[in-house]
């Protein structure tokens, strides 16, 4: 187990490695595997029908998972925060999100970097302030307030 977990914060650890561990019966070995920079997407596409929810969190929000796979996931409501963050969920599901009645997913998909400006337009002028905050830290907004 140790070796399994100074494997799992070796930032060099390869995809080969990880896709090993990320078979392991402990699910704290592969809710490590799940948030690893260099965790494949095969893996990641395996990891994302594990039966630990926080398993599939860190698989919702990597940047490795393909889009089908985020599709797939997006049908899970309490994956729906995790979803609306990552970069590579596809538009139509970041703007069905942006709609969503909890607040932070709503503030998630607002500081999401691939949410079309049109959506971004509507949750500037959410109800809830911490939405409209949100809005304001996205990067691409922030690069159009400072020209």
């Amino acid at each position: 187990m140790t070796n399994a977990l100074e494997l799992l914060q070796d930032a060099t650890t390869s995809a080969e490695i990880l896709d090993q561990l990320s078979k392991d019966e402990n699910p704290f070995v592969r809710v490590r595997v799940a948030a690893h920079m260099n965790t494949s997407a095969e893996t990641l596409v395996n990891l994302s029908k594990d039966e630990t929810p926080l398993v599939k969190q860190f698989v919702a929000e990597h940047l490795n998972t393909p889009m089908e796979t985020l599709v797939e996931l997006s049908e899970d409501s309490d994956l729906a925060y995790w979803i609306a963050g990552n970069p590579n969920t596809p538009v139509e599901i970041l703007n069905a999100l942006s709609k969503n009645e909890d607040e932070n997913v709503r503030s998630s998909v607002a500081v999401n970097t691939s949410t079309p400006p049109e959506t971004l337009d509507l949750l500037m002028i959410d109800e809830n302030e911490d939405v409209r905050a949100a809005v304001m830290k996205n990067p691409v907004i922030q690069a159009k307030t400072a020209k």
